[in-house]
């Protein structure tokens, strides 16, 4: 009967091998024949660097390149759009710091500075004060009322 003694080494050398070769950065595996093999690389190369003034990159001449035709209507688009939610958050905070008027069941809608009131309120007073109180917000140029009076 043969010991697994001189297994050991062999084991021993091969674990040491096996750690030199992560350590130095290669892939080795042993095959049936206890001989080393290295593992075939299959990475493809890196991208080449994308930065402006980078080798590798195509220089652009940036005095030919011209704007969108749409980029100032989209522009003024862009600015109407936050001019309405600025219109409609100032409305929303006057309608809320109302102490006579219960605002809950008010809903505002804002568009190129109509506003569009809808929802319900529980008297005539309740509906000329949302009104009154809507019209005199900046930016405001007309009011769309659909605004409900109900005594529930």
């Amino acid at each position: 009967m043969q010991s697994s003694r001189p297994t050991v080494p062999i084991l021993r050398k091969a674990c040491l091998a096996a750690a030199l070769a992560v350590a130095a950065g290669s892939a080795l595996a042993l095959d049936a024949g206890g001989f080393m093999r290295t593992a075939v690389d299959t990475t493809s190369p890196p991208p080449s660097n994308s930065a402006p003034g980078m080798p590798g990159r195509a220089a652009i001449d940036r005095d030919t390149r011209t704007a969108p035709a749409n980029s100032d209507t989209s522009t003024d688009k862009a600015k109407q759009a936050v001019s309405d939610s600025a219109i409609t958050t100032k409305i929303k905070t006057k309608l809320l710091s109302s102490k006579d008027l219960k605002s809950t069941g008010i809903h505002i809608k804002t568009k190129d500075g109509t506003v569009n009131v809808s929802g319900v309120v529980p008297s005539r007073e309740q509906h000329d004060l949302a009104l009154e109180t809507i019209r005199g917000v900046d930016g405001v140029t007309s009011v769309n009322d659909t605004l409900k009076v109900s005594s529930r």
